[in-house]
Formats: structure tokens, C-alpha cells, sequence
């Protein structure tokens, strides 16, 4: 049975989210700024955060399942 979450986890999980909110919000204040494609490269950084949580979480997961032997 499992402890909890490991630490990386919680690391990465706080590092991505604050990196998706900081992107949406930037690039909604150069798109209402008038900045279009600024806004875009801002909302486009929203994909490596989120690919990064995605990626960590399913390595956690396939770390913490037990070895079929």
C-alpha cells in the first residue's frame, strides 16, 4: 500500500498549475491589450505545463503499482 504521493509529484503538480494560471492570465490581458499574437505564444506556453503534469502523473502512476511477478 502506498504512503501518499511522493514529493516530486506535489513539486511538479504546484510548479505546472502556477505555470498554466501565469500563461492564461497573461494572455488574456494582451489579447484584451490588443497584443494577438502575443496572446497566442502566451496561451501556447499553456501546453508544455500541462504536458508536464500530464507526463509526471502517469509516470507516478506506473512508479506506484505494484510488480506483477
Amino acid at each position: 500500500m502506498s504512503d501518499g504521493i511522493p514529493p516530486y509529484v506535489l513539486i511538479v503538480r504546484i510548479t505546472s498549475i502556477l505555470g498554466m494560471s501565469f500563461a492564461l492570465a497573461i494572455g488574456l490581458l494582451m489579447l484584451i491589450g490588443g497584443w494577438f499574437l502575443a496572446s497566442l505564444i502566451a496561451f501556447a506556453l499553456f501546453a508544455p505545463s500541462f504536458g508536464l503534469l500530464v507526463l509526471i502523473e502517469r509516470f507516478a502512476a506506473a512508479d506506484s503499482e505494484p510488480d506483477e511477478a
